[in-house]
């Protein structure tokens, strides 16, 4: 339960659930499997797997999800193969150009032919709401799956009052000044991933990895007017992430210590670890969300 990216929001607003309501709230959502014609399905399945009950785990005030994404696996240079087969044939045998609503038309009757023996493939999104500061994090690394996974909540509950975290924060600004001074904010510290670009549109890049950060080379970037788009940083040599300007945070590692606090756990109490480790993890994002935005600004300016 290991959340390696992070997409946040925040609620507008306090909330409370009880996990009876939001039970029967997400029931009106459940997963399903593909039908003989669907492309994709997209629903609710148990926050714990195989080892829980619910669709919900409701734990200290915080709510675990998980949704499931079915889709069916049909190559495009597939089907524009057979179109095009089926072109050439009609204006081989009609002596006529096949224009572009029918080619259309061929299209969608060879998807409706060939969709029911297509191969499936599914994948697992994973978030938690914690009700008592207000957070909404979801386990992505791309703004639009974590928007989908938000419109199938806001489906199910019929509203979620909730904005991204860091909207309303010109992030730029502050990695661009973290890394000119080399000075991150009180419990963190600069890593050595970073990537600038120029302050013009499509201006030129510089991606750094494993680079010391504070040497005179990126002092001269910065000096001629590159922006830090994207910043490794440090939370209390506890958890190492990439925190990004459009507000995402990727690539999220955890030390090990901490990894390791719930391994003394047995294997037969799977469920006991996995809801362990949900606490542990929801508890140190939240910190360290707290910890970030309390530099960036009071959230109740959003």
């Amino acid at each position: 339960m290991w959340f390696s990216n992070l997409i946040c929001y925040r609620f507008k607003q306090d909330v409370s659930y009880t996990q009876e309501d939001f039970e029967k709230a997400l029931e009106q959502d459940i997963f399903r499997s593909c039908g003989s014609q669907d492309m994709s399905t997209f629903g609710w399945v148990n926050a714990l797997g195989k080892h829980g009950q619910t669709l919900s785990h409701f734990s200290q005030n915080s709510i675990l999800l998980c949704a499931k994404r079915e889709e069916k696996v049909l190559p495009a240079a597939v089907i524009n193969d057979m179109v095009a087969e089926k072109v050439e044939q009609i204006e081989r045998e009609e002596n006529r150009p096949v224009k572009k609503k029918e080619k259309d038309e061929l299209k969608e009757n060879i998807l409706a032919t060939l969709l029911p023996q297509a191969f499936k493939k599914s994948s697992l999104q994973f978030a938690f709401i914690d009700q008592e500061s207000g957070w909404v994090i979801v386990n992505s690394a791309s703004f639009n799956k974590a928007e989908e996974m938000m419109a199938l909540l806001r489906k199910s509950l019929g509203t979620l009052p909730i904005v991204p975290a860091f909207a309303n924060y010109d992030l730029d600004v502050f990695l661009t000044d973290w890394l000119t001074k080399f000075e991150a904010p009180e419990g963190f510290a600069i890593g050595n991933d970073a990537e600038l670009q120029d302050a013009a549109d499509e201006g030129a890049q510089v991606k750094l990895k494993q680079h010391d950060l504070a040497s005179d080379e990126i002092k001269l970037h910065l000096e001629n007017g590159k922006r830090v788009t994207k910043l490794a940083l440090d939370w209390r040599e506890r958890v190492q992430f990439l925190l990004q300007n459009d507000g995402s945070i990727k690539r999220v590692s955890y030390n090990d210590a901490l990894k390791e606090q719930n391994a003394d756990i047995p294997k037969e109490d799977l469920a006991i670890k996995i809801d362990a480790d949900f606490i542990l993890v929801s508890e140190e994002v939240k910190e360290l969300l707290e910890d970030l935005t309390k530099e960036l600004g009071d959230k109740d300016d959003l």
